[in-house]
C-alpha cells in the first residue's frame, strides 16, 4: 500500500524488520525521488508513519537519526525540513580543511574540470530526452532571468537537473555538496576568477544544446564553457 504526500510520488509500504534503519532509508529515498532541496518541507511524522505502515516512534527515532547526518532538519513546532547542505558535517569539514586564501585560479580549474567532465559524460550517456528538455528549458529561463535572486535560483536548479540527469543518485547527493563548496569557493577565494553573471546566463543555455548532441568528445568544450576557460583538452 501507498499513500501520496503533498503532491509528491508516494513512499512505500515498509515490511516490519530493521524498521528505523528502513525508514531512514525511505525517507532519504523520498528526497532524492523528488529533487528535494534545502529547506523543502517534508511529510509530518504521522504522514509519514501512515505512507510507510510503521509507528510515530520509529519515524521519530529514523528522523533523528537523520538530523544527525546532518540530512534533515526538526523545527520544533513546525516541521521537518531537508537540511541546507551548507550546514552539513561534510560540508563544514571541507570548509575547515581548505583555506580559500591559498587556492589559485589554475588549480581550482583543473579540480573542476575533472569533477564536471564526469557529469557531462553520465548526463550524455544516461539522460532521457526529457531530462534533456528540462536542462534546456532551465538554460534558457536562467538565460532570461533579471533578478538576482531568480538568477540564483535558476542555477540551482539548472545544476540539480544536470546531477539527477546522470542517473547516479549517489552523485546527486555528493554532487550538490561539491557545488556548494565550489561556489563558496568563488565567492570567497581572492585569487579564483569569477564568471561574470551574463557570461553564465548564455553559456548554459549553450552547454544544454551540446549536451542535446550527445557527443562524449563535445565535453572538454561543454566544461571550458561552464568555467569561462579555454583549452581544457588539458587545462590552461
Amino acid at each position: 500500500m501507498s499513500v501520496a504526500t503533498n503532491g509528491h510520488r508516494s513512499l512505500q509500504t515498509l515490511p516490519r524488520e530493521r524498521l528505523i534503519d528502513r525508514a531512514a532509508e525511505a525517507i532519504k529515498d523520498h528526497i532524492l525521488t523528488n529533487e528535494l532541496k534545502g529547506g523543502d518541507r517534508l511529510p509530518s511524522e504521522l504522514e509519514l508513519a501512515r505512507s510507510l505502515g510503521v509507528s510515530r516512534n520509529v519515524i521519530r527515532q529514523a528522523v533523528s537519526s537523520l538530523e544527525m547526518l546532518g540530512v534533515v532538519s526538526v523545527a520544533r513546532g513546525r516541521g521537518i525540513y531537508v537540511a541546507d547542505l551548507a550546514d552539513t558535517g561534510v560540508f563544514r569539514q571541507l570548509a575547515a580543511w581548505i583555506d580559500p586564501s591559498e587556492i589559485v585560479d589554475s588549480e581550482y580549474i583543473a579540480v573542476r574540470a575533472i569533477f564536471e567532465r564526469g557529469i557531462y559524460e553520465l548526463i550524455i550517456q544516461n539522460a532521457s530526452g526529457e531530462d534533456l528538455d528540462q536542462i534546456a528549458a532551465l538554460g534558457a529561463a536562467l538565460e532570461s532571468s533579471s533578478a538576482e535572486v531568480d538568477f540564483s535560483r535558476l542555477h540551482d536548479e539548472y545544476h540539480q537537473a544536470c546531477l539527477a540527469a546522470t542517473g547516479n543518485r549517489f552523485l546527486m547527493t555528493l554532487g550538490t555538496i561539491l557545488y556548494r563548496f565550489f561556489w563558496s569557493l568563488v565567492a570567497v577565494g581572492p585569487r579564483v576568477r569569477r564568471v561574470s553573471t551574463e557570461e553564465m546566463k548564455t553559456s548554459h543555455r549553450r552547454m544544454a544544446a551540446m549536451l542535446r548532441e550527445r557527443q562524449v568528445d563535445m565535453v572538454p568544450e561543454i566544461v571550458s564553457l561552464h568555467l569561462g576557460v579555454h583549452g581544457l583538452g588539458g587545462v590552461n
